[in-house]
């Protein structure tokens, strides 16, 4: 066979084999985000807010303790990156005469569990620093600029292809999505599926919010619960 058309079909194959994993990893990614099985435990958190007051499902599908696993989740692990990511891309920039309240409370939620969950990343990165041998004024400014690994971003077609390949999510890059109504979210509850990933679901956008606020309680170790 000529040496050109080799190169040629090489190429070819080359190319649809990356294609092809790309198109796996996006037909896939849900597998990232759905647990397996039914929860070790189940846990019902009372959270009061705007007056009254909100009933969110704490599961565990790693312990079998739905708080330990948030805590384990978000602060065992020193992550080299933290994607948070807001939901549906209309949320990219959303358009309020479009769609209405639905704009100005998920922008309110993603601002919230950005404010949540960056200064314990931050925080892990620099005893990360630490006990590597830095001094504390070194640390700080290297887990300050650290803070440029907290990506802020949406369920796009990239994201999917990620986490459906793996690529966040993992013991290195922690991942977490915030699912409400425009995502087809079926329940109010909060979840770690697998290592690496935290998933805040709710069937509306006001109990999506109100589940960042039980979530900033529960890393504060305040949160009480009552089996379900």
């Amino acid at each position: 066979m000529d040496k050109k058309l080799l190169g040629v079909l090489l190429s070819i194959i080359v190319v649809l084999a990356c294609v092809g994993v790309v198109f796996y990893g996006y037909f896939t990614w849900e597998k990232a985000i759905t647990p397996s099985g039914e929860p070790l435990d189940r846990v019902l958190v009372k959270v009061p807010y705007g007056g009254r007051e909100h009933k969110v499902l704490l599961e565990s599908y790693n312990t079998g303790d739905p708080l330990l696993d948030l805590n384990l989740t978000l602060r065992s692990n020193v992550y080299d990156d933290l994607t948070i990511i807001v939901g549906d891309p209309i949320f990219r920039n959303c358009d309020p005469q479009r769609y209405g309240q639905a704009c100005v409370l998920r922008t309110k939620t993603a601002s919230e569990i950005s404010v949540t969950l960056s200064p314990i990343f931050t925080a892990a990165r620099y005893w990360y620093y630490i006990h590597s041998g830095y001094n504390e004024s070194d640390a700080l400014a290297k887990a300050q600029a650290d803070k440029d690994k907290v990506h802020t971003t949406t369920l796009a077609f990239a994201q999917k292809v990620k986490l459906g390949l793996g690529l966040i999510g993992n013991k290195n890059h922690l991942v977490v999505i915030l699912k409400g109504p425009v995502e087809g979210a079926k329940t109010n509850r909060i979840y770690t599926p697998k290592e690496g990933v935290l998933v805040l679901e709710a069937t509306n956008e006001q109990t999506l919010f109100v589940e960042v606020v039980a979530l900033k309680t529960i890393i504060a170790s305040k949160a009480t619960g009552e089996e379900s």
